[in-house]
């Protein structure tokens, strides 16, 4: 019931939501005053959060730096968190990725290296994926077809949403791998959430963000004056963990 009362959620806290919204509330309004309020306000909200300029900069201030590769100390566990995976897709021969495919790249990039010795993949089915592999077992297949051999991959293919990440994840740390070290591998837009769920279970850990939605912020024309989609879209993914931060503090989660 908590995951899908949190995708209702997700939709109505969308800026295009609100944007839509607006605008509807323009055309289906009888008061030409109000009418005409609703109007700018949706123009405005549009301009705005299209403005790549200014989703960049929100989401350099949100994501944590990356971390150099020769900077990191070699550890025992990486722990990633699915959702990088399209389910809906056919044929089912191979793995579809989508925007966030840096948390399992970057991961089979610390095992070849020699920084991590053992990778634990986390998700199961979302919303409406009933005939689907578990998201776990998608990037579990990926990883095999990269070499990485099938004794070092644990798979946790239950979890629906952060929360659950964390706690299943907790549980095989505790049984399986005792006092290691272990090192978390998310979107960097996600890291907060994640890590704020694994440090309520009483697990320590270093930070590994990957996936970046950012990059080096420009004056350019284009940033500065043409709109772009990906710019809402940035604005969405903060909001999102913002009232996901939020919801999971009330229920205790965090």
């Amino acid at each position: 019931m908590f995951f899908i009362l949190s995708k209702i959620l997700a939709f109505f806290v969308r800026p295009l939501t609100w944007i839509i919204a607006a605008l509807l509330l323009s055309v289906f309004l009888k008061n030409q005053q109000w009418k005409k309020r609703c109007f700018w306000i949706g123009v405005g909200m549009l301009i705005f959060f299209s403005n790549q300029y200014i989703s960049n900069r929100m989401m350099l201030w949100w994501e944590p730096s990356p971390i150099p590769f020769e900077s990191l100390e070699k550890h025992d566990v990486a722990i990633v968190f699915s959702g990088v995976t399209k389910s809906d897709k056919a044929p089912n021969d191979r793995i579809y990725f989508n925007n966030g495919a840096d948390r399992i790249t970057h991961t089979l990039q610390l095992y070849n290296s020699g920084k991590v010795d053992h990778i634990i993949v986390s998700g199961g089915l979302g919303f409406q994926q009933a005939n689907q592999l578990p998201a776990a077992e998608r990037l579990k297949s990926f990883l095999v077809m990269a070499g990485v051999p099938d004794s070092a991959i644990t798979v946790e293919p239950n979890a629906l949403n952060t929360n659950e990440n964390a706690v299943k994840v907790s549980e095989i740390l505790n049984r399986d791998f005792p006092n290691q070290k272990y090192l978390l591998v998310t979107s960097a837009f996600h890291m907060k959430r994640a890590a704020m769920c694994l440090k309520k279970q009483g697990i320590e850990f270093s930070e590994f963000p990957a996936g970046y939605l950012t990059g080096a912020p420009t004056l350019n024309f284009d940033d500065i004056f043409i709109p772009k989609a990906e710019a809402i879209e940035r604005w969405e993914k903060v909001i999102k963990e913002l009232v996901g931060i939020a919801t999971y503090k009330l229920m205790g989660y965090i």
